[in-house]
């Protein structure tokens, strides 16, 4: 299952052979948005993290493999969706479908698979695919692996392949990796340990040949945000994120940090569990703050 969260990030593409995505404040005209990240739900609307959430049917849902709109959005998918404050309700403005692994299943085994190198844990979803079967996995990343909310087949799919999540930088002669998908093709060299990236490419064994590499959560710039996922293990200079959130935070105490259990936490502007911001007042953070019941 993935992360649930409310966030603050955003990625404009552009072009130079290879093709990376940078914040930018004109994609939206400066308007701050919240983002929510999760698993959805429930229907009738969408609930992701307990929160309800209005949408257009007809909104089309960015990075959807294959392409739908958002009233064909069903419970155990994960989802960025860029909201807005009305009144009491939230209103979706964009929907992406933020999928960990898109990639051939290259083994089976007792309540897993393995895509592009990763290990897919199953939990009680059921097994209907066959090694080298495509398969679209929606999930949250725990440690190196990810525990699936969902398993679609992509019996016709033609597009990439494609690793989402957590990088780090790896340490010297070791290969890049989100999770255990080891990257080649493209050297992520603009990115920061905590970053959240998404990488599309060619499926080779044990890993992807990169050809597009993004940064950023969300489909436009967000503000306060509001994480459900797992810590990852604090690097030697204290370093720990919640695994796809983007958010990052320092601790001198690794040991009280517990990588095995769910939490959820906020943040914004990359920071997690701080709430200044140069570009919300203190009126904006309160509201949503309050809305979203961050401590």
């Amino acid at each position: 299952m993935l992360l649930r969260f409310i966030a603050a990030a955003a990625a404009v593409l552009f072009s130079v052979g290879q093709t990376f995505a940078q914040d930018s404040e004109e994609r939206e005209g400066g308007i701050v948005g919240t983002g929510i990240v999760g698993v959805i739900t429930e229907l009738g609307s969408i609930y992701v993290n307990g929160q309800k959430i209005e949408i257009t049917n007809d909104l089309q849902v960015t990075g959807s493999v294959p392409g739908i709109a958002a009233g064909e959005l069903k419970p155990g998918l994960t989802v960025a969706v860029v909201v807005r404050l009305e009144g009491d309700i939230w209103r979706a403005e964009h929907i992406r479908q933020v999928l960990p692994l898109v990639g051939p299943v290259e083994a089976i085994g007792d309540g897993m698979l393995t895509v592009l190198g990763t290990q897919v844990d199953l939990g009680a979803l059921p097994l209907n695919a066959t090694i080298g079967d495509w398969v679209a996995v929606s999930g949250l990343w725990k440690s190196e692996r990810v525990s699936a909310s969902s398993i679609d087949l992509l019996p016709d799919w033609q597009g990439p392949a494609e690793v989402s999540g957590t990088y780090f930088r790896p340490a010297t002669g070791q290969p890049d990796r989100i999770g255990r998908t080891e990257i080649s093709g493209i050297s992520p060299r603009h990115l920061s340990s905590g970053d959240f990236a998404r990488i599309t490419g060619s499926p080779v064994p044990g890993g992807i040949e990169a050809e597009r590499l993004e940064s950023g959560v969300f489909d436009a710039r967000v503000g306060i945000v509001q994480v459900e996922g797992f810590y990852s293990e604090p690097k030697p200079d204290g370093l720990y994120t919640v695994l796809g959130s983007g958010l990052i935070a320092f601790t001198d105490r690794p040991g009280m940090i517990d990588v095995a259990s769910r939490t959820i936490q906020c943040g914004i502007d990359g920071k997690l569990g701080e709430f200044s911001s140069s570009t919300l007042s203190p009126e904006e953070i309160e509201a949503v703050r309050t809305k979203l019941e961050c401590l």
